[in-house]
């Protein structure tokens, strides 16, 4: 029944989800075999429907959904118990720092980072990932400037040698290329392809801000 839970989520079938689950609430907590949980797959996939839907069965929340959610309180109550989960991987490779970083999560990730989560910890799934980068790729400027205040390897360079500033020039998010601005990143440093931070803009359409990046 697992499965089929995931093949509801995967093909947003909303009533065949709530039919799953009326038969058996428990499969709201269900996990894939690397241990992803329902709950996080829908927010990852952008179907807060059918996260609203599992969350009214009550599921059992790890600290990677809490981060995800934003659940600062019940998540201070389990680092509280067992400071080390601050320190582990999600079945994806992510720190629950990563993840609160990627949702948006500021009170989430500052939380993690005063009770001892690293800064710079490189995700454990190829993509070199920091949570600076997965704050940037949200666009989410409040877990930007939480994390500059932990001093983030600012210039800290990602699979394919992007930085957070060639990633902030991409999606054109000019508050956040001025807030790694003024942190000192590096405009200049080149991706594996040879681009640099204003070429990403550029080739976005953001002209103004590609101006700003090759001043």
């Amino acid at each position: 029944m697992r499965d089929d839970v995931f093949k509801a989520i995967d093909i947003a079938d909303a009533d065949a989800l709530r039919k799953i689950l009326e038969k058996d609430s428990s499969q709201a907590s269900a996990r894939s075999n690397d241990g992803l949980s329902a709950v996080l797959f829908t927010l990852y996939i952008r179907k807060p429907e059918l996260t609203d839907i599992l969350l009214e069965y009550k599921p059992e929340l790890d600290h990677f959904d809490l981060a995800a959610l934003g659940g600062v309180g019940q998540l201070s109550a389990l680092i509280a118990t067992n400071n080390k989960l601050v320190h582990e991987y999600s079945g994806d490779g992510f720190t629950a720092l990563h993840i609160a970083s990627y949702f948006g999560q500021a009170d989430c990730a500052r939380l993690l980072l005063e009770n001892g989560a690293d800064i710079d910890k490189v995700a454990m799934n190829g993509s070199d990932l920091r949570a600076i980068h997965s704050a940037v790729a949200g666009c989410h400027t409040d877990v930007v400037k939480v994390l500059i205040d932990f001093n983030p390897d600012i210039n800290v360079q990602m699979l394919g040698g992007f930085t957070p500033l060639m990633s902030a020039a991409a999606l054109g998010d000019k508050e956040i290329v001025s807030i790694l601005l003024e942190k000192n990143a590096d405009p200049k440093i080149k991706a594996d392809d040879g681009r640099i931070a204003e070429s990403f803009a550029r080739s976005a359409g953001y002209c103004e801000l590609a101006n700003l990046l090759s001043s």
